[in-house]
């Protein structure tokens, strides 16, 4: 059978339009498409360039602002940060004429803080005074150019006109380890503000106006004198406990060490200093080195060390008294070591 002119025409036609219509199928399937594939992928990785732009940027500001509060770090060991804090707060006590008697001081931390490096460390303040030269304590304290901050301040009344009560807790970071940026520099000295600045004016409205003054009742008729209660016996002294007593914080000030035991029953803190007795150890130092831990992984940062009939004993930080493990020659500190060789070689 013969094609005829005109249905051959038809058929080149419709075959040359399944032709075309295969071209553009396989122009599609071998260059627009993975085109496409790389415009997405593009336009995805531009995002995460951007994302990793951003984080960049916000790591340098964060890097920035570590470095610039590294500069007012008070000392790049937790002990020695509290000490310094510590003698500021009685600097300044003195410094605007409180009564330093008055006033008491129990140690806050090391604790650490998020889930980063640094640590916490600072005082509890409890004290009561005239209430223009409490708000002059808090302002000194406030404008401090160190690293530190002031929390849970509480101002009440006294049983005296013109007397109020203060609480606060005064608290400064340690950055562990310290940017390399800063070497081994710390603050020699604190500096704090005048007391005749235009800033300390804008808290005289609370000294004015006397928000703390206690209401003074109208007097009584005098009541006829009760009779005294009898003496009470006399309490036996319970025998000494060591586990009870715990290390809560071992700084120095001004070149001088301080040993805080807490009473853990009672939440009594003493101060001892090199050269004190308790019971039947005698207090020899405080050792800074860092050591590990007895029977740990840890390292620990300060110790103290006392001397019985028997030897050295060790006592780390945050540990009690039943705590105590005996050093052996090669794990006594230089000074120690000399100080014993003087005493063999005199005997």
């Amino acid at each position: 059978m013969q094609i005829k002119g005109r249905e051959k025409i038809l058929a080149i036609l419709v075959l040359s339009c399944v032709a075309v219509f295969i071209v553009v199928f396989l122009i599609q399937g071998s260059i627009v498409k993975p085109a496409k594939d790389l415009k997405s992928r593009k336009a995805q990785l531009q995002v995460r360039l951007a994302r990793l732009k951003k984080e960049q940027e916000q790591y340098k500001i964060a890097e920035k602002e570590i470095q610039a509060a590294a500069q007012k770090m008070i000392h790049s060991n937790t002990d020695q940060a509290n000490g310094v804090l510590g003698e500021l707060l009685n600097q300044l006590i003195q410094q605007v004429d409180l009564n330093p008697r008055q006033f008491t001081r129990s140690p806050i931390g090391p604790s650490r803080i998020g889930r980063g490096l640094a640590r916490e460390v600072g005082w509890t303040v409890q004290g009561e005074g005239p209430l223009s030269k409490v708000v002059d304590l808090l302002y000194l304290l406030q404008s401090a150019q160190a690293l530190h901050k002031i929390e849970g301040v509480r101002l009440s009344a006294s049983n005296q006109p013109g007397i109020v009560k203060v609480g606060f807790r005064y608290l400064t970071l340690v950055l562990e380890p310290a940017p390399s940026s800063l070497g081994t520099n710390t603050m020699a000295e604190v500096t704090v503000a005048e007391l005749g600045t235009p800033e300390r004016q804008l808290y005289e409205g609370i000294v004015v106006r006397d928000l703390f003054r206690p209401y003074v009742q109208r007097p009584q008729m005098a009541s006829p004198p009760e009779r005294s209660p009898p003496p009470a016996q006399e309490q036996r002294v319970p025998t000494f406990r060591p586990e009870i007593f715990r290390v809560v914080s071992l700084s120095e000030w001004a070149g001088k060490s301080e040993i805080h035991l807490q009473n853990t029953e009672s939440g009594n803190i003493t101060v001892y200093h090199p050269g004190d007795e308790i019971e039947d150890w005698t207090i020899m130092m405080v050792d800074y080195r860092l050591m590990p831990r007895p029977n740990s992984i840890l390292n620990s940062e300060s110790r103290v060390i006392l001397k019985n009939t028997v030897g050295y004993w060790a006592l780390e930080h945050g540990c009690t008294l039943a705590q105590l493990h005996q050093l052996g020659e090669g794990q006594l500190p230089l000074e120690l070591k000399q100080k014993e060789d003087l005493i063999n070689n005199d005997n």
